[in-house]
């Protein structure tokens, strides 16, 4: 599965100048910030405006950018609320202007993309219960997992867990952990707890997809997927354990299709893509670009798990095609 990492607080490329009275013009400031989902996916698109409560007469409305990220500039020293508002849900914050540059983030209670930035977000009653503490322990135990700190992710998770057991989003991030050890039973058991907590939470049936995968049920992964791709339809995880359910079963020219479809979704080059593909490809007797696939992962990854067995597949496709 991709890396779930939080991103980086962005800074608005153009931001709105406002007008400042009259008098002013010696004391002004600025505010940039960004609109982020509870578990820290910036918002794009978010209206966000700018009030003035303390007698000072300015009002700016602006949107985030591909990033999340706004900014206001030429901003009269004062105290204002930033609104950010996106369908029925707002979030309000108030803020200090004078000349020292003012950052903030705001959050929206709208369910995070389990996936890199491609999809559309989702609003999940099951987001309100969650404790702040539970929300702050999962968003550090996902950006450990992202930096492959694979001890302090289970720590962390355990205590967001621990503070809230029906947690779905920390439920399916355990899941992750568990299926990198292998650990498929307990993959699913929680898997299937998030499903029960949140049913409207794409990502814990990618998860148990991948599970059924990984144990060979084929028919059931690719039944579960169907749920995931309805409530997150440009998610390019869930096409790739589709690639793989149907990889299983043999058809390959299904494998390749969803596999394209994954092409065109992910921003990153996941290696396992062309090791499937690799696999898709011999089965359909395409030998010459099936090397080429297996020439690909092996540049990406010339050490690891499968690529001893990745260097075994290019050996016999290089003699069958030649």
């Amino acid at each position: 599965m991709g890396g779930l990492g939080p991103s980086p607080i962005p800074q608005a490329s153009q931001p709105d100048q406002l007008q400042p009275r009259m008098g002013m013009m010696h004391d002004l400031g600025s505010i940039t910030g960004s609109v982020n989902s509870l578990a820290g996916q910036p918002l794009k698109d978010v209206q966000v405006q700018l009030h003035g409560v303390t007698g000072v007469g300015v009002t700016a409305s602006t949107h985030t950018d591909g990033s999340g990220g706004f900014g206001f500039s030429g901003v009269p020293a004062g105290t204002y609320e930033i609104v950010a508002i996106s369908g029925v849900q707002q979030v309000t914050e108030r803020v200090e202007v004078n000349s020292i540059p003012v950052t903030t983030i705001l959050r929206l209670p709208i369910r995070d993309i389990p996936n890199d930035g491609a999809g559309t977000s989702t609003i999940s009653v099951a987001q309100y219960r969650v404790p702040e503490k539970a929300r702050e322990e999962f968003l550090k135990a996902r950006e450990a997992l992202a930096k492959l700190k694979t001890e302090e992710a289970q720590k962390r998770v355990q205590r967001a867990l621990a503070i809230y057991p029906n947690y779905a989003d920390a439920l399916t991030l355990r899941a992750i952990l568990e299926l990198n050890q292998s650990n498929i039973d307990a993959a699913m058991n929680d898997t299937q707890k998030a499903i029960q907590s949140d049913g409207n939470y794409a990502l814990a049936y990618t998860v148990l997809a991948a599970a059924l995968n990984s144990t060979g049920r084929f028919d059931e992964a690719l039944q579960t997927l169907q749920r995931s791709e309805t409530l997150a339809p440009a998610t390019w995880q869930t096409y790739f354990e589709e690639a793989k359910a149907y990889l299983g079963k043999a058809d390959y020219r299904a494998t390749v299709q969803q596999l394209d479809k994954v092409k065109s979704l992910a921003s990153t080059d996941f290696p396992q893509i062309h090791l499937v593909r690799a696999r898709a490809l011999i089965g359909l007797s395409q030998y010459s670009d099936a090397g080429a696939e297996l020439e690909t992962f092996l540049k990406k990854v010339p050490e690891g798990p499968d690529s001893e067995q990745a260097r075994s597949m290019l050996v016999k496709v290089r003699g069958t095609s030649n």
